[in-house]
């Protein structure tokens, strides 16, 4: 079965972990909405954990600005950071709304240092070993561009994740271990994760679950409202809500890809350009319709 591409980030995470992608924190829950198409009806949560009287920034901040962001090549960046900016504005009081712009602004800008590590070969592959060079990388630059605190309240959380992915992956590759032995090592890195980690582990295969079940549905004649109640008994109405936007954002990206394979054919078939022409046109079609983080899923659909 294909994928939805939400899924991606958590099935492939060795692939993903440079381009930026995060993993779904715990109790994010929704509030604000976007004038992208696929993010129609969908919301998430800005962080407000609350310490003290005033609102900390939290994981869920970087859940806001990645929400906005994946709407890149859809909206242009100027107009994003309008949206995020005017969200905050409505969410903070204005020197705490100020202190989050400026938190983004930043991550922009170590979303743009991160970029020419993907070029890397030496950060390439999907050993255990190659992807937690890439994690490494990633995080040295994080210094150049936030304080030890805003690190660990913006990435603390993912980083604990991708660590225990990685410890999982690591033993699943170790070719000296059985599969019992296996199995007992990945048991004592559940006891070691606290249950809202643990649960958010566990999602993906859930996830897939549910994803396999509505594509049977709709192959037997099933409608959309027939999942989506069959979802709410599973899940919850909250969450069936969720994987119902999810669905629609993988039908805004489907149509997106079909109407780029066929402009990719018509370029291909192309007499009068000689092979660099080709590939360069390619990829300028490739920049007009994805982001660099998308183009890292294109070929999967080019082959």
């Amino acid at each position: 079965m294909p994928y939805p591409r939400y899924l991606l980030p958590l099935i492939a995470l060795p692939l993903l972990l440079l381009a930026g992608w995060a993993v779904s924190t715990p109790e994010a829950t929704a509030p604000a909405g976007s004038s992208s198409p696929t993010q129609t009806g969908t919301q998430v949560d800005a962080g407000t954990s609350t310490t003290t009287d005033v609102p900390r920034a939290d994981e869920r901040l970087k859940e806001l600005f990645d929400y906005y962001l994946s709407t890149e090549g859809e909206q242009t960046l100027d107009a994003i950071t309008r949206q995020i900016d005017a969200e905050l504005a409505k969410r903070f009081p204005s020197a705490i709304s100020q202190d989050r712009q400026r938190l983004f602004r930043q991550f922009l800008a170590y979303r743009r240092a991160l970029q020419p590590l993907d070029a890397d070969p030496n950060l390439q592959g999907s050993t255990p070993a190659q992807a937690r060079r890439r994690l490494d990388a990633a995080r040295a630059l994080r210094s150049q561009y936030f304080s030890p605190a805003e690190i660990d309240a913006l990435f603390g959380w993912e980083d604990r994740y991708d660590d225990d992915a990685l410890a999982r992956q690591q033993i699943a590759a170790d070719a000296s271990l059985n599969e019992q032995q296996k199995q007992a090592r990945l048991a004592e890195l559940d006891k070691q994760l606290d249950p809202a980690m643990l649960t958010a582990r566990q999602q993906p295969v859930q996830h897939l679950l549910l994803a396999d079940h509505a594509t049977q549905a709709r192959a037997q004649g099933q409608s959309e409202a027939d999942i989506q109640r069959w979802r709410a008994t599973q899940v919850g109405e909250a969450a069936a809500d969720r994987l119902a936007a999810l669905d629609r954002e993988e039908a805004a990206w489907q149509q997106r890809i079909q109407q780029y394979l066929g402009e990719r054919r018509a370029l291909l078939g192309r007499t009068d350009l000689d092979a660099p022409a080709r590939q360069q046109a390619l990829q300028t079609l490739r920049d007009s319709r994805f982001t660099s983080q998308e183009q890292l899923r294109l070929a999967a659909y080019e082959g």
